[in-house]
This record gives C-alpha cells, sequence and structure tokens, in this order.
C-alpha cells in the first residue's frame, strides 16, 4: 500500500475531530525523535529539538504532500494503526489492513529492524545499512514484501469499496470536512503523471499516491487511487497498483495513466 494508506488515516483524523478528541486549530508538539525516514518536507525543514504545528498543517503535509513524519505524528495521536484498521472494518471495508508506522514498516521492507519511537533516525546511516546488506538478503526481504506482507496491504476491490464510501459522503458527518479532505487531494502535487496524465481536460482527480524503494533494479510499489470528477459530472474512483516493477519510474507512470485513458473510454 505504501503511502496510499494516509487517505484512510486522513478520514481516521477527521473522525476524531467529530468526536471532540482533536481540534483542527489544535497546536501538537512534535519532537525531533518522532520524525520519520525518506520522504518528509517537515523533516528537512525542521529546526531545534521540538516544534509546534496545527491538526490542519499536520494533515495537509501527510495527505497532500504525503509527508512520512507528519502521518507518523498524526496516527500517533489518534491511537496508532488499529485506530484506522478498526474504523475500515466498523465500516464495512475488509480488505484494507493498516498496521504499521511510517518508521516501522519502511525499515523491515528492506529486511532491517524497525526504529523505536526514542530513535532519532539518521537517513544516511540507514541508507549505508541497506547498501551494505548482501544483495540477496535485500531480495528474499524485497520478494517477502511484494508476495507475501499481508500487514499494510490492501486490494484494489477494498479501495474502490472505501473510495465509494468517500464520495457518497458516508465516512465523515460535516460537509466542512469533506471538503476539507477533497480540496487537499485535489491539489496535491504528488505523482501528476501517474493516474492524472490520462486523464481529459477539465477533469479533476482527489488522490492519493504510494511510492516504495526501488532495490536492485525492483520497485516494490507504484500505486494511485482517488475520485476522478469529469467534465461532464460524471464521477468513478480508480485504484491503481503495481508491485514489482522492472522499468524505471517514467514507465511505470506510463502504465497508470494508460489504464487511467482506458478507464475513461470503458464509460463512453
Amino acid at each position: 500500500m505504501q503511502s496510499v494508506f494516509k487517505l484512510p488515516l486522513a478520514v481516521a483524523v477527521l473522525q476524531s475531530i467529530e468526536a471532540g478528541k482533536l481540534r483542527l486549530d489544535q497546536e501538537i508538539r512534535v519532537k525531533r525523535n518522532e520524525l520519520a525516514l525518506y520522504w518528509s518536507p517537515m523533516k528537512k525543514g525542521f529546526t531545534g529539538e521540538e516544534q509546534g504545528y496545527t491538526v490542519t498543517d499536520l494533515l495537509t503535509r501527510s495527505t497532500g504532500a504525503s509527508d512520512n513524519s507528519t502521518a507518523d505524528v498524526l496516527m500517533k495521536r489518534i491511537g496508532g494503526p488499529k485506530v484506522v484498521t478498526t474504523m475500515l472494518s466498523e465500516g464495512g471495508i475488509a480488505g484494507i489492513s493498516v498496521d504499521r508506522y511510517e518508521r516501522e514498516f519502511q525499515p523491515e521492507i528492506a529486511g532491517l529492524p524497525a526504529f523505536a519511537w526514542d530513535e532519532v533516525i539518521d537517513d544516511e546511516a540507514f541508507e549505508a545499512a541497506i547498501a551494505a546488506m548482501p544483495k540477496e538478503t535485500r531480495r528474499v526481504a524485497l520478494e517477502r514484501y511484494i508476495k507475501g506482507e499481508v500487514r499494510d496491504s490492501t486490494t484494489p476491490e477494498a479501495s474502490i469499496a472505501f473510495l465509494e464510501g468517500l464520495a457518497r459522503g458516508n465516512w465523515l458527518r460535516e460537509p466542512a470536512h469533506d471538503r476539507l479532505l477533497t480540496e487537499i487531494l485535489v491539489k496535491s502535487p504528488t505523482d501528476a503523471q501517474r493516474v492524472r496524465a490520462g486523464l481529459p481536460t477539465g477533469a479533476t482527480f482527489a488522490h492519493k499516491t504510494g511510492t516504495g524503494d526501488t532495490l536492485d533494479g525492483i520497485n516494490s510499489a507504484t500505486n494511485d487511487i482517488g475520485i476522478v470528477a469529469l467534465p461532464d459530472g460524471r464521477r468513478f474512483a480508480i485504484a491503481v497498483y503495481l508491485a514489482g516493477a522492472k522499468v524505471d519510474a517514467k514507465g511505470r507512470e506510463a502504465a497508470h495513466a494508460a489504464v487511467a485513458k482506458l478507464a475513461v473510454e470503458s464509460l463512453k
């Protein structure tokens, strides 16, 4: 699933707000040891040992910019991954499982131990540890993730069911929260050359992408799910998951765009 989990996480955060457990304008103090690895603009701009961010800011960074650190922080504040999976299960979605934080599943994909919450993550040391691993060890770990990992996983069918509920307004009580989430998803700057590239001019795409690392020429995941609104007013949900690809990023993006184009053509 990779960062696709940040979309149901966003719904869980907004449900926590609707339950009175959080506020959009509430400040959350983030400590340096809470910063995750890989993609995190927050981490790049972090100064000192602690900084404050509003829930709205964290939600926008996590869902729109796909920031790993903000996703971990929000997940921790709402009670952990099980809260998200329970929300999905109680909403009738059985095929999506959110089980770990970014600081846990990213190292484990590569065959390394998860980072504890009291650890300050050194990205350069982490990358060096991956590079120092025997190639066969990396291959086995990656193959296990692609073919056999049930944690932090989903199916296209389950993703579509989740998205259809989102499109119908079933997940959130407050229309303002639906509008906020849709705005963040539509304005997301991530990976515009995937599904969005295969849509006609004038279409909007409220989406969440997910991208895994490429190890020894094999990409673990290149994903994109969301709700398409065509210029004529028709809407449909789409979920594209690509795992174990041996082509470069442009080739993977082209595959996504081709699926999107076919999806639009099938509606004619």
